[in-house]
């Protein structure tokens, strides 16, 4: 497939979408420096399409599953992708998300890429749930990791935390370890807005328990009988997933816990002007997109104390910091936020941080800089 003298980057990515919402500023920055860039994933909407399209990034669709360990899907996943890989000649691979990152590392090794990077955007609740049929998948991600993480020049983390996970099962070594704040957030486009006159909680998340929904709702539940002018919103969409939470029963949760559903939204800025604080209760993270997009915005954030979340937090300063899976606790950290000024006084604070630590372009100049790019 390679015609010309450029270079070429290759991103794999499990998920297509997300190569336009958390990626596409770092493959505009390997165009500006005259590289062709190619990006597979199992799917792409078309609009995304069009996005990247727009940026001179060619999509290929590799169909393959998601998430899962199955050993005849990943063979038969990691050849089809190694054809390809031979086939486009890539002069280095990039993947993110666990499943692309063990396929594009295993199938670039044997087409002989010798530079292979990758992303690890947290760890799942494989990794930390202890359930029987959880601790039967851990051994075998172990197993499957060591292979894939070898190859890579470097693995790039995004908290301490998990760095920490991967060198207690010798999954990396000390010397290809970068931990990167995040996927940055783009400051021009995420701009401060003004805070809602009311107290408006808000959290945009798939519809899955990981990331604390149900702890939300019953927390809120409770706040609200002292403070019934308040509200809550969550924003998301279905996700197919082990602990998926039905749209039906989220749909319920208005007249149960008092938290309205409010759908899919396509601009997550929209949504993001609807609260004057955000929320996030996941019980991990690598660091939590959503979270930086509301910072940049000028929104104090209530997040849980875990990896990947407590990063984005300083306790008192641009938020809280509430126990994972904690109600009592959820509704306390709430009642923080109840006076005006001291949302106000977190959320200029929320942009300050995203200014110095987040922005997008320090991001992608580390990320490029470590990858002897620049």
């Amino acid at each position: 497939m390679k015609k010309n003298n450029k270079k070429t980057l290759l991103v794999v990515s499990a998920d297509g979408n997300t190569i336009t919402n958390f990626r596409l500023d770092f493959l505009k920055s390997f165009i500006e420096l005259g590289f062709r860039v190619i990006a597979i994933a199992p799917e792409i909407s078309s609009s995304e399409l069009k996005k990247l399209d727009k940026n001179n990034i060619s999509f290929i669709k590799l169909p393959f599953e998601r998430k899962g360990s199955n050993p005849i899907e990943l063979v038969s996943s990691c050849y089809k992708l190694y054809k390809k890989t031979i086939e486009i000649s890539p002069d280095l691979i990039f993947s993110y998300n666990h499943k692309a990152v063990v396929l594009a590392s295993i199938a670039g090794y044997f087409a002989g890429v010798k530079k292979i990077f990758c992303m690890i955007t947290g760890t799942g609740h494989i990794f930390h749930d202890n359930a029987f049929k959880h601790r039967v998948r851990r051994l075998l991600a172990i197993i499957i990791f060591k292979l894939a993480l070898i190859r890579n020049k470097k693995v790039f983390f995004q908290n301490s935390d998990d760095v920490r996970l991967f060198k207690y099962y010798k999954l990396v070594k000390d010397t290809q370890v970068r931990i990167i704040n995040g996927s940055g957030v783009n400051l021009d486009f995420f701009k401060e807005t003004p805070l809602p006159e009311g107290l408006v909680f808000l959290t945009a998340a798939r519809l899955i328990e990981s990331k604390g929904l149900r702890e939300f709702a019953e927390a809120y539940k409770e706040f609200s009988k002292d403070y019934p002018n308040s509200k809550a919103y969550i924003v998301g969409s279905e996700d197919k997933h082990d602990d998926s939470i039905p749209l039906n029963e989220i749909k319920e949760w208005n007249l149960k816990y008092g938290v309205e559903y409010l759908g899919f939204y396509k601009d997550i800025r929209q949504a993001i002007d609807l609260c004057s604080v955000y929320v996030l209760l996941s019980y991990n993270e690598g660091t939590p997109r959503s979270v930086l997009e509301a910072m940049s915005m000028g929104r104090p954030i209530l997040t849980t104390d875990t990896s990947g979340c407590r990063e984005t937090v300083i306790s008192g300063e641009n938020g809280f910091l509430a126990k994972v899976k904690n109600i009592e606790d959820t509704k306390s950290k709430m009642e923080e936020f109840v006076n005006k000024e001291i949302r106000s006084k977190l959320g200029r604070k929320s942009k300050r941080i995203c200014i110095e630590k987040y922005d997008v372009h320090k991001v992608n100049e580390v990320l490029l800089k470590e990858m002897n790019i620049l």
